[in-house]
């Protein structure tokens, strides 16, 4: 009987183990398939929420140059007067001489 008790064992490994080991491997495989088919749909969550923020910083940024470009429509508006007025600028000057000339005539002929 000793010799029957030694063998089950070698019997069992040779028979069940392998069993065993497909099986384990088996819901391990599964686990995993189960595991990276969540991990997958969190990514897939995660890049739309940042596609929809992509989405509105592009919205918000459109709307900045939008702004900035009549902000520089100004800026440029104001220029343009100052060089006007700076143009006219010599001849108030000489309007002024002549006007404080004619005064000075004006009084010396009283």
């Amino acid at each position: 009987m000793s010799g029957v008790a030694e063998k089950v064992p070698s019997w069992v490994e040779r028979l069940l183990i392998p069993t065993l080991e497909a099986k384990v491997r088996s819901i391990v495989a599964e686990e995993l398939a189960k595991f990276e088919k969540t991990i997958d749909a969190r990514f897939d969550s995660v890049d739309a929420k940042f596609a929809a923020a992509d989405a509105r910083f592009g919205a918000i940024e459109a709307r900045l140059n939008a702004r900035l470009d009549v902000v520089e429509a100004r800026v440029d508006s104001v220029n343009t007067k100052i060089d006007s007025l700076e143009k006219r600028l010599p001849a108030m000057q000489e309007l002024a001489e002549i006007k404080a000339r004619l005064n000075q005539v004006e009084k010396a002929m009283r």
